[in-house]
């Protein structure tokens, strides 16, 4: 399913009144700028070509028409899908295909224009798939005011493990579907899949499009789907550390956690949090349904912020990059680079995980509610790329899984991924043992005291305190709202019982 050999569509102008010497000219243009790869002259000259189009040659309408396509007519029947045609699930996901026939489950999709890509355009949809045929799936890219989609062969980059999920008879894998475009303008604003070519499809998928800008954040994370529900004093220290260390939003997909309102909402009106509901989209047993959905979800994430964050960094809410030398990320990270000799394309950096156990005897003398400092017992560093977590570059990464950047935009480019000496950070896993009895006593034997988070008790604990205060406060004034309101509903049917008998 390699694009480059895939015949590209013959586009033609949708307008008699182009004279034909017209319309080679502007074609020979084109052809000559697009040969002279220079990224910003091209799209200058292009830009103005079809100016002089609109305004030399009164020729409005002299605008690519993809409609009118060799591949499109290959599919004349196909329409854009109504409302009522499309097929949703829990709400979110959307979905094609039926029991016997193949089924894609998709979620969002994203216009494609990093610089790294040149001239090359693309539209990346998120989901999973299952049963299709070995002639691949089908991208229908929709435009406005045209009735008709333009029909290209989807490429499929597995985003999540190979082995996938398996329900009933169906096997579903996570898949980056890959939607190449011929033109650069106008841009699609919808897209469906199908298995077959000339289907009909009941997915209807907006094309978001990330606009290119400075980076408004240098650091911002991702977490994975998150499902059931953890202590608020342990969020609150989460989110506050992070924030300490450097990171100024974050971002949650929301897999029916509970509790966690009041919290979330808090941060949200802080501006430092944004949480997108991520429903399961299959009914699989115990965690799989959730986390079937994180491949997707971490993706959703990179690809909205690809130009707003400068690095990426995909971690759980019991998960910690704690430095050993600096203060913050920024001056960790120039260290880094600084030993590196400065070398370019840098696709992400990896640090090495370490457990702190829970079930680990905790320091007494530490306040309770702060997981960092009461956890001190650690285990040995892992080795590398033993489940680390990492900062991305959302510009040079393709598609993003738990622990690194899974898939490099360009292949042939093999940027640096710089696996962070345990000197300088290492990732602080505080969980609970889940291995079996043997590994567990064996990591409790070997464990040994680590004071690195202390060095930043004295700016975090006051920062935790003043949340949880404000949080309770917040808590308390709901709870007097709500009494206040009971009090109100009483009285009003106590009059409406006084007039019945009056």
């Amino acid at each position: 399913m390699n694009l480059e050999h895939a015949s590209s569509p013959r586009v033609e102008f949708d307008s008699l009144s182009c004279a034909c010497k017209t319309r080679m000219f502007c074609r020979n243009i084109v052809r000559r700028v697009l040969r002279a790869r220079i990224f910003l002259i091209s799209i200058f000259v292009f830009g103005n070509l079809l100016l002089i189009l609109q305004v030399s040659f009164n020729c409005e309408s002299c605008l690519f028409t993809i409609a009118r396509t060799e591949r499109t007519m290959d599919c004349p029947h196909l329409k854009r899908p109504n409302q009522s045609s499309i097929q949703t699930l829990n709400g979110y996901w959307q979905y094609q295909g039926s029991i016997e026939t193949e089924e894609i489950i998709v979620n969002s999709a994203f216009f494609d224009d990093r610089p790294m890509l040149g001239f090359s355009t693309w539209i990346r949809v998120l989901g999973m798939a299952a049963n299709f045929s070995s002639s691949g799936l089908y991208c229908h890219l929709w435009y406005e005011d045209h009735p008709n989609p333009y029909v290209t062969q989807a490429v499929l980059n597995v985003t999540g493990r190979k082995k996938g999920y398996r329900l009933g008879k169906k096997l579903f894998i996570q898949y980056l579907f890959s939607c190449h475009l011929t033109t650069v303008y106008p841009l699609p604003s919808h897209v469906s899949l199908v298995g077959n070519q000339c289907d009909n499809s009941s997915i209807l998928l907006p094309v978001h499009r990330p606009l290119r800008t400075n980076p408004e954040h240098e650091f911002g994370v991702c977490v994975p789907v998150s499902f059931g529900t953890i202590p608020v004093p342990q969020f609150v220290e989460w989110i506050e550390f992070l924030h300490l260390l450097g990171v100024t939003e974050f971002n949650v997909y929301d897999s029916n956690m509970t509790g966690m309102t009041e919290v979330f909402d808090y941060y949200i009106n802080r501006g430092w949090l944004k949480v997108f509901p991520s429903p399961p989209a299959l009914n699989l047993t115990g965690v799989d349904g959730p986390k079937f959905g994180s491949a997707a979800a971490l993706n959703d994430c990179m690809m909205r912020n690809l130009y707003r964050y400068r690095l990426v960094l995909v971690i759980d809410f019991d998960e910690v990059i704690i430095p050993r030398m600096h203060r913050n990320y920024s001056a960790m990270l120039s260290y880094v680079d600084s030993v590196n000799n400065g070398k370019e394309l840098t696709i992400g950096y990896g640090f090495r995980n370490t457990f702190f156990f829970r079930d680990m005897k905790p320091d007494s003398g530490q306040p309770s509610h702060l997981w960092t400092m009461v956890h001190r017992t650690r285990s040995e560093v892992a080795k590398y790329r033993a489940a680390p977590k990492s900062f991305v570059d959302p510009l040079q990464c393709l598609s993003v899984f738990n622990h690194y950047c899974f898939l490099p935009l360009k292949p042939k480019v093999r940027p640096l991924y710089l696996s962070v000496q345990p000197t300088v950070a290492v990732t602080h896993h505080y969980r609970l043992c889940g291995f079996t009895k043997a590994k567990c006593k064996e990591f409790f034997d070997a464990g040994y005291q680590d004071d690195t988070a202390l060095r930043f008790k004295d700016d975090l604990e006051p920062r935790v305190k003043v949340t949880l205060k404000r949080l309770e406060d917040l808590r308390m004034k709901q709870q007097q709202q709500q009494l206040e309101m009971q009090k109100v509903t009483r009285r009003v049917k106590i009059f409406n019982a006084f007039l019945q008998n009056s």
